[in-house]
């Protein structure tokens, strides 16, 4: 039996036993012994850092092309040169572009000269939540630093790369926000309400769940205004991912909380009381948290891949934004990528996110397991 003070509250030490007992605290607990879940939390922050700082990791502008360097190789970092001796400041060699007369193919080699790596300088000038800053993790003033090399236009795909995580980690996280709320109305509703309510609702969940996906995308993009501006078209192309994404998540709340509506706590505040909204906010939609979370980690890779592959051939998000699927889209006839393999980079971002989110996602469903043994 636990013990009050005075205020009606518990103690220190019976508090704490609380805490460690708690659902979300053991669901922690599991979550913290699964490896596997902890590669995909880990990764899964680390994509949201990169997303979160992009244009302070890139060492140039995303817009910023220059016309003498179009489809330039990666250039590796170094500490040792030529001649063997090290450099505590990492360096780059500078790239000499050379033709064959006979074939007209150019070549790239290392010149002498070495442009050193800087790091905190001020760049090209960006926003940052409105704040206009010049400061970026590493670069070079005086030359050009290109980590993954440049593309057609003689832009660092590195900073395009970064740049391209916020912009599909923005839509990704818009699309599922949207779906969810819209889901989780639908269902708790229907759930809870039943009757002709539910009927109706569930008709028209399926209703959405049986249309076939990427014929209706196309015809749904195909209706987009031509002359809209890259945000516009942006939104209402989220519009077109939630549209066909909210059933799914709608129909399985709604089996949640035909479980949880005849509960005793349930019926408890319903004979006190309690109105509709308080006992669907308040008590059963608390209850669908760790179904949600499960469903938010698996659909966001879901939806990264969607759109990757809209934008990729042409009908997702346009220039000048610059999202993953963009960028596979400047190296998608097979000459460009015969000629500058390195612009198909975004693809090693794409894998590392969808491996992390599901690796978390699998994480996550473990430990929220009620059955789950802790040791």
């Amino acid at each position: 039996m636990t013990s009050k003070n005075k205020n009606g509250s518990l103690n220190a030490e019976e508090q704490k036993f609380s805490n460690i007992n708690s659902h979300w605290h053991l669901s922690y607990l599991r979550l913290k012994k699964n490896r596997y879940g902890m590669f995909g939390l880990y990764g899964v922050l680390f994509i949201f850092f990169i997303a979160f700082f992009a244009e302070f990791l890139s060492p140039h502008s995303y817009k910023k092309t220059v016309q003498d360097e179009l489809y330039n190789p990666p250039q590796l970092i170094r500490f040792i040169d030529s001649e063997g001796n090290f450099h505590l400041r990492p360096f780059v060699y500078k790239l000499i572009e050379e033709m064959d007369m006979e074939t007209f193919e150019f070549s790239y080699s290392n010149s002498d000269e070495m442009i050193p790596i800087y790091f905190f300088i001020q760049g090209d000038e960006y926003s940052f939540f409105g704040f206009k800053t010049k400061l970026r993790l590493f670069g070079n003033n005086e030359g050009n630093i290109h980590l993954l090399g440049t593309d057609n236009m003689g832009r660092d795909i590195l900073s395009r790369m970064f740049v391209g995580t916020q912009i599909t980690m923005l839509f990704a996280l818009l699309a599922v926000s949207a779906s969810l709320v819209i889901g989780l109305m639908v269902g708790i509703s229907s759930g809870y309400f039943g009757g002709t309510y539910d009927l109706i609702a569930q008709r028209v969940t399926e209703f959405a769940l049986s249309f076939p996906s990427y014929p209706l995308y196309f015809a749904l993009v195909a209706l987009l205004p031509k002359r809209a501006d890259e945000t516009t078209v942006f939104v209402l192309f989220a519009g077109i991912i939630v549209l066909l994404n909210w059933a799914s998540i709608a129909r399985e709340i709604r089996g949640k909380t035909f479980l949880v509506r005849n509960l005793e706590f349930v019926r408890a505040a319903r004979a006190l009381g309690a109105s509709r909204s308080r006992i669907m906010i308040q008590h059963i939609f608390p209850n669908t948290l760790s179904h949600v979370i499960v469903w938010t980690s698996f659909c966001i890779p879901l939806i990264i891949l969607v759109e990757t592959f809209l934008s990729f051939i042409g009908v997702g998000v346009q220039h000048p934004m610059v999202s993953w699927g963009v960028m596979l889209n400047q190296a998608l006839d097979i000459q460009s990528f015969a000629y500058a393999p390195w612009m198909i980079s975004p693809v090693g971002m794409i894998i590392l996110t969808v491996l992390a989110f599901n690796a978390f996602g699998d994480g996550i469903r473990d430990a929220v397991d009620p059955y789950a043994v802790t040791k």
